[in-house]
């Protein structure tokens, strides 16, 4: 996997506003989603680019739902500089080759495969071949679909999210525990949540679990007609859902356990200090360090540690000796 990509070098987690067919056909509706996707804290904004023909050639009552909902292609040039213009990221699932090249001709930044084509291998060999970052959903896969997807993308920075085809999504059936598994079978790839659920809940306990890409539906009103709407955020909760993953990401943390400065400041420790003016490059001995509250610096305890180790600054009479003060400090 690629270090410090798109997604990468915000250090944080990248939320992609998923306004799918939410645009009612109205590029102006369209535009207006993608600003309120910037104004709430999204990365990128994510369409889909499909031919309704081609996904249900023979059933008529589907094809007249998709060609309802179907984006125009000819828009995509228009949507990508909008989106540049208002500085996110424009995002895309395509659903066939021919939509593939219709995106790669826009300079699409990477590629999102839908969980309906996940196990469409000739046309996730397709969307290897374009060597573009990949964010893969899992829904309606078991494991076995997902190692041979995994095998296509070898080349590709790839994204796996956890996703779940149920549309809204019960949270006692996110499955979140998944994750684990993604991560102990799937070595060097991001991890993500497609996030069909109502509410935030899902999406603050898979932080936990490894996620950093999430992909939430979009919609400036839930009651407008259309298949997606009605369960997808508004902007105001959207900003809410994006400020709540950002703070639990934050509550992560560091894996090193340290004390806390105020820890350090008030806790019944005591530290190391200069018993008196301490030169560069002299030795550490029982005789210039002494101990006392509070651990401002190196415990107490380590004192033995430090015996006969050389500083390598200045250390003034009474200051705290930091670990970072000692030549091979470990």
């Amino acid at each position: 996997m690629k270090k410090d990509n798109f997604i990468d070098k915000f250090r944080k987690p990248y939320i992609i506003a998923e306004i799918g067919s939410n645009f009612n056909q109205d590029i102006n509706i369209a535009y207006k989603l993608i600003i309120a996707a910037k104004s709430s804290g999204a990365h990128a904004v994510k369409f889909q680019l499909f031919n309704a023909k081609k996904l249900y050639p023979k059933d008529l009552k589907m094809y007249n739902l998709f060609k309802s909902i179907e984006l125009n292609y000819k828009w995509i040039p228009k949507l990508k500089k909008f989106s540049e213009n208002n500085n996110i990221e424009f995002l895309s699932s395509a659903f066939d080759e021919n939509s593939i090249n219709i995106l790669e001709d826009n300079n699409i930044i990477a590629h999102k495969i839908a969980s309906s084509e996940a196990t469409n291998l000739k046309l996730l060999k397709f969307f290897s071949k374009t060597k573009k970052p990949i964010i893969l959903s899992t829904g309606m896969c078991d494991i076995d679909d997902i190692k041979k997807a995994y095998n296509i993308f070898k080349n590709n920075d790839l994204t796996i999210m956890q996703c779940c085809s149920v549309y809204p999504l019960n949270n006692i059936d996110a499955n979140l525990n998944v994750l684990k598994d993604y991560k102990k079978n799937f070595p060097n790839t991001r991890l993500g949540f497609s996030d069909h659920t109502i509410g935030n809940i899902a999406a603050i306990t898979s932080i936990g679990l490894g996620a950093v890409v999430f992909e939430k539906h979009l919609t400036l009103n839930k009651r407008s007609k259309g298949p997606d709407h009605f369960y997808a955020l508004e902007p105001k909760e959207l900003k809410k859902y994006i400020r709540d993953i950002n703070i639990s990401f934050a509550c992560l943390g560091s894996q090193k356990k340290e004390l806390l400065l105020q820890e350090k400041i008030y806790g019944r420790r005591e530290g190391l200090y200069a018993k008196i003016n301490l030169d560069k490059n002299e030795r550490l001995n029982k005789y210039n360090i002494y101990s006392k509250r509070p651990s401002l610096g190196i415990r107490a305890k380590y004192k033995n540690k430090i015996i006969g180790l050389r500083i390598i600054k200045k250390i003034l009479k009474d200051e705290p000796i930091y670990e970072t003060y000692i030549e091979d400090f470990k």
